[in-house]
């Protein structure tokens, strides 16, 4: 679900940004997605986290980052927001590698088909992602967008405290 987080939060900024107060152009909007490069950053620095703390640890602090500043996003400062974003991002970066990492592990002798599983499902988040807030985006805008994900942020959470070990 970290694919759908984060395609959720992209796709759905846009249209929040698009409109008043902040009426950013698409030149504009498109400038946002730099904040991905974070993830070249942070990747490499999460394997050494997971080595250090553990998955689930690892993705508990993740997911705290996320919550924390996708919240951040929805105070209405153009500065904060893509502070928010960027934060974010490398929470869902964190937590890719602490679940792709987690897949091998947990998969013994399966890990080609675990990968493969793996792969199809965080796929499949993003096709998800872009679409089920929309839903919420009609009815509750950009607040309704944020709600959605922080509450799959939550699942994730509890999926991972019930099933991962360390």
């Amino acid at each position: 679900m970290k694919l759908f987080c984060q395609v959720g939060s992209f796709t759905y900024i846009n249209f929040y940004l698009a409109d008043k107060p902040f009426l950013l152009g698409p030149a504009a909007l498109g400038t946002i997605f730099t904040v991905y490069l974070i993830g070249a950053v942070i990747t490499p620095i999460a394997g050494i986290i997971l080595d250090r703390i553990g998955y689930r640890r690892t993705l508990r602090i993740a997911v705290g980052i996320i919550i924390k500043d996708m919240l951040l996003t929805l105070i209405r400062s153009l500065p904060v927001i893509i502070l928010g974003l960027t934060m974010a991002s490398t929470g869902v970066f964190i937590c890719q590698a602490a679940a792709s990492s987690y897949v091998g592990k947990a998969a013994g002798k399966a890990r080609s088909s675990a990968a493969g599983l793996y792969v199809a499902f965080y796929y499949f988040g993003g096709v998800l992602g872009s679409i089920l807030p929309g839903f919420f985006w009609e009815t509750a805008g950009w607040a309704g967008c944020v709600a959605l994900i922080l509450f799959m942020q939550a699942g994730i959470l509890l999926l991972a405290s019930k099933l991962w070990k360390d």
